[in-house]
């Protein structure tokens, strides 16, 4: 009989772990010197949710927008029983050239055995985010990149095409807290990124969005 008070509102979304991050989400990283200075201690904004399609498993990115418009890239990852958090930002061909050198750097695409390359330089934008050294870690791979999340539903038939496909190339440093990204898009468009490895325990708060 007391059901008429009861409140009829919709309890707010619990969010307790970054992989359930969602549009609009925001988590907050830690305040250390691991991180450039834009991005230590900053409150960032989930801008969407991509997924990344291999041969028998699925990679889901968070877009990471902070106040001042920097955009960075989130994947969790899980090794050995750990889960880590994969911050990573693209770089354009004269950030290249600067850390690399462009000749170096196209040994990566020119050799066929698996590339080692030396840092030349440590710009101090990037400084945070390289290694000293990277050795390619495997043989080029395809995967099929969605511009949405797929979390949750059965992903389309892997090479059915429905995605945009993409050459990978990776290298990782001697001690894997740093990693090269290279993704060759069908008509030969290049974005290489630059990731560093975090442990989870760095994202220090999650909040949920305003129509959680």
């Amino acid at each position: 009989m007391f059901g008429f008070f009861k409140s009829k509102k919709t309890p707010e979304r619990q969010l307790t772990h970054a992989k359930d991050l969602q549009v609009g989400d925001m988590l907050t990283i830690i305040d250390s010197f691991a991180y450039p200075s834009w991005l230590k201690g900053q409150t960032l904004k989930v801008a969407g949710v991509q997924t990344y399609q291999f041969e028998r498993s699925a990679a889901y990115e968070f877009v990471l927008e902070s106040d001042s418009g920097n955009i960075t890239f989130l994947q969790i990852e899980q090794s050995d029983g750990e889960e880590y958090a994969n911050f990573s930002i693209k770089i354009q061909r004269e950030d290249v050239d600067a850390i690399f050198t462009l000749d170096e750097f196209a040994r990566i695409f020119d050799e066929e055995a698996l590339t080692h390359i030396d840092t030349h330089a440590t710009p101090e934008i990037f400084e945070r985010f390289l290694g000293k050294s990277y050795q390619q870690s495997e043989a080029p791979y395809v995967c099929y990149f969605y511009d949405s999340d797929y979390r949750g539903r059965a992903l389309p038939r892997y090479q059915d095409e429905s995605g945009e496909i993409c050459e990978v190339i990776e290298l990782l440093s001697p001690d894997e807290k740093f990693a090269i990204n290279i993704e060759i898009w069908d008509g030969g468009e290049t974005d290489v990124s630059l990731t560093m490895c975090r442990p989870l325990s760095d994202i220090v708060d999650l909040f949920p969005g305003a129509n959680s």
